[in-house]
């Protein structure tokens, strides 16, 4: 499916975002081929859920590709599952638990697409999805590759997976001999009901915690909890989430990164990066 002037808004976990001038929905291996002969030469991005990303109030010109259908097959193959890229990863560790296998825990209640988890490297603070992978299936251009983990690099949010289309991963789990896997997920889960504001619309942790600290807490001490720009508002739950109270836009989010960055800076030295993916517009 093919759609032109698409709302990104309406892709996007943030409700934020301008028109793109393609959204392709990519059903099988075969019409991804396809599209990236075709598209060899425009601007394109791979969008999993929109779950971690700030779209342009101008848009995106280009073609925004989701891989639909075939990619959200996931098989299990004794420890290992075979995942498609554009899989839920909580469909994957759901699973995951029905087959007795455990490792995925530390992506539990986490939104998204298996694709856009690996790439990103998601997980808790001291436990990460790049750990689990076996190895990753991807195109370059329209050539098909397979890396396996040694030739993938994983650091804190971060992976070498970059300027390519993810289309399959492999994941390496245990069974599960002490039966307490779902306790590890109810805490996990629990303890993000508690303290991520999860009823509105935002993008996750806005930024990565830096090294030896909780960008959450630096934020609440220098007291912009509740600040807001626009319809754009740092949550009063969590210091480090980015709540839409209706009508923000890329520009209000923007602004109060900016406010963060600059307050954090001057009272610890220290340089907030952003984990949210933020993409330019025109």
């Amino acid at each position: 499916m093919v759609l032109k002037n698409e709302p990104l808004s309406k892709h996007s976990s943030f409700k934020i975002g301008g028109n793109a001038d393609f959204f392709i929905e990519i059903p099988n291996e075969k019409a991804l081929v396809i599209c990236l002969e075709n598209i060899a030469a425009e601007r394109y991005m791979v969008l999993g859920s929109g779950s971690n990303v700030l779209f342009s109030d101008k848009g995106y010109k280009g073609v925004i590709i989701k891989l639909t259908r075939e990619f959200r097959n996931v098989e299990v193959f004794q420890e290992k599952i075979l995942v498609g890229a554009g899989a839920e990863v909580q469909h994957v560790l759901n699973i995951a638990l029905k087959n007795s296998l455990v490792g995925l825990e530390c992506v539990a209640g986490i939104p998204g697409t298996v694709g856009a988890a690996v790439y990103g490297n998601v997980g808790t603070k001291s436990e990460w999805i790049g750990a689990l992978v076996e190895n990753v299936e991807i195109y370059k251009n329209t050539k098909k590759e397979r890396l396996n983990r040694e030739q993938i690099n994983f650091s804190y949010r971060k992976s070498s997976l970059e300027k390519c289309v993810i289309v399959r991963v492999e994941f390496l789990l245990k069974k599960d001999t002490k039966n307490d896997s779902l306790s590890k997920i109810y805490d996990s889960i629990h303890k993000r009901l508690q303290r991520q504001p999860l009823d509105m619309p935002s993008a996750g942790s806005i930024f990565k915690n830096p090294v030896g600290y909780s960008a959450g807490k630096l934020i609440e001490e220098v007291g912009l909890k509740g600040l807001h720009v626009g319809g754009a508002k740092i949550s009063n739950k969590h210091g480090n989430f980015i709540v839409n109270t209706g009508q923000a836009t890329s520009k209000d989010v923007l602004t109060l990164i900016d406010i963060v960055k600059e307050k954090i800076n001057f009272k610890f030295n220290i340089a907030l990066e952003t984990e949210v993916k933020i993409i330019n517009g025109k």
